[in-house]
Protein backbone atom coordinates (compact mmCIF):
# COMPACT_ATOMS: atom_id res chain seq x y z
CA UNK A 1 0.00 0.00 0.00
CA UNK A 2 3.09 2.21 -0.17
CA UNK A 3 2.40 3.67 3.29
CA UNK A 4 -1.08 4.82 2.32
CA UNK A 5 -3.70 4.76 5.09
CA UNK A 6 -6.50 2.55 3.77
CA UNK A 7 -8.81 2.88 6.76
CA UNK A 8 -8.76 5.26 9.73
CA UNK A 9 -11.10 4.14 12.51
CA UNK A 10 -11.08 2.45 15.91
CA UNK A 11 -9.81 -1.10 16.36
CA UNK A 12 -13.29 -2.19 17.46
CA UNK A 13 -14.88 -0.77 14.31
CA UNK A 14 -12.20 -2.40 12.18
CA UNK A 15 -12.81 -5.81 13.76
CA UNK A 16 -16.54 -5.40 13.14
CA UNK A 17 -15.81 -5.42 9.38
CA UNK A 18 -14.69 -9.06 9.44
CA UNK A 19 -17.36 -11.20 7.77
CA UNK A 20 -16.36 -14.50 9.32
CA UNK A 21 -14.08 -16.00 11.91
CA UNK A 22 -12.39 -19.39 11.92
CA UNK A 23 -12.15 -21.34 15.16
CA UNK A 24 -10.18 -24.42 16.16
CA UNK A 25 -12.06 -26.73 18.51
CA UNK A 26 -10.15 -29.28 20.57
CA UNK A 27 -12.35 -32.36 20.80
CA UNK A 28 -12.50 -34.85 23.65
CA UNK A 29 -12.88 -37.93 21.47
CA UNK A 30 -11.19 -39.05 18.25
CA UNK A 31 -13.04 -38.09 15.06
CA UNK A 32 -12.42 -40.04 11.86
CA UNK A 33 -14.57 -37.71 9.75
CA UNK A 34 -15.64 -34.11 10.23
CA UNK A 35 -19.20 -33.79 11.51
CA UNK A 36 -21.87 -32.40 9.20
CA UNK A 37 -22.95 -29.10 10.70
CA UNK A 38 -25.77 -27.13 9.09
CA UNK A 39 -24.45 -23.70 8.15
CA UNK A 40 -20.88 -24.20 9.38
CA UNK A 41 -18.09 -25.28 7.00
CA UNK A 42 -15.80 -27.70 8.83
CA UNK A 43 -12.47 -29.44 8.32
CA UNK A 44 -10.64 -31.93 10.50
CA UNK A 45 -7.12 -30.67 11.19
CA UNK A 46 -6.30 -33.92 12.98
CA UNK A 47 -8.35 -36.55 14.82
CA UNK A 48 -8.86 -34.26 17.84
CA UNK A 49 -9.04 -30.81 16.20
CA UNK A 50 -11.95 -29.43 14.20
CA UNK A 51 -11.72 -26.20 12.19
CA UNK A 52 -15.04 -24.36 11.89
CA UNK A 53 -15.87 -21.18 9.99
CA UNK A 54 -18.51 -18.99 11.64
CA UNK A 55 -20.12 -16.13 9.73
CA UNK A 56 -20.57 -12.80 11.49
CA UNK A 57 -24.37 -13.21 11.32
CA UNK A 58 -24.20 -16.58 13.12
CA UNK A 59 -23.62 -17.31 16.74
CA UNK A 60 -21.66 -20.18 18.19
CA UNK A 61 -24.49 -21.39 20.44
CA UNK A 62 -26.09 -23.25 17.51
CA UNK A 63 -22.69 -24.70 16.61
CA UNK A 64 -22.32 -26.16 20.10
CA UNK A 65 -25.93 -27.39 20.06
CA UNK A 66 -25.30 -29.27 16.79
CA UNK A 67 -22.06 -30.74 18.11
CA UNK A 68 -23.75 -31.78 21.36
CA UNK A 69 -26.61 -33.44 19.46
CA UNK A 70 -23.98 -35.58 17.70
CA UNK A 71 -22.31 -36.48 20.99
CA UNK A 72 -19.21 -34.42 20.24
CA UNK A 73 -17.63 -32.78 23.30
CA UNK A 74 -15.46 -29.69 22.92
CA UNK A 75 -12.62 -29.27 25.43
CA UNK A 76 -11.44 -25.85 24.26
CA UNK A 77 -11.92 -23.25 21.56
CA UNK A 78 -9.47 -20.75 20.06
CA UNK A 79 -9.24 -18.46 17.06
CA UNK A 80 -7.33 -19.94 14.14
CA UNK A 81 -5.57 -16.64 13.50
CA UNK A 82 -5.28 -13.37 15.30
CA UNK A 83 -8.28 -11.28 14.27
CA UNK A 84 -6.17 -8.16 13.70
CA UNK A 85 -3.80 -10.16 11.49
CA UNK A 86 -6.75 -11.56 9.55
CA UNK A 87 -8.18 -8.07 9.12
CA UNK A 88 -4.83 -6.64 7.98
CA UNK A 89 -4.44 -9.35 5.34
CA UNK A 90 -8.02 -8.77 4.17
CA UNK A 91 -7.51 -5.00 3.87
CA UNK A 92 -4.23 -5.40 1.99
CA UNK A 93 -5.73 -7.96 -0.42
CA UNK A 94 -8.74 -5.72 -1.03
CA UNK A 95 -6.49 -2.72 -1.72
CA UNK A 96 -4.23 -4.73 -4.05
CA UNK A 97 -7.30 -5.84 -6.02
CA UNK A 98 -8.44 -2.21 -6.27
CA UNK A 99 -5.00 -1.09 -7.49
CA UNK A 100 -4.79 -3.90 -10.06
CA UNK A 101 -7.97 -2.76 -11.82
Amino acid sequence: DHGEIVQNTSMRDLLMTLHSETFLLDLKNVQALPPTLDGYPTRLVDDHTLEVQVEKSQGINDLFAQLGAQGIEVLSLRNKTNRLEELFVSLVEKNLTRIAR
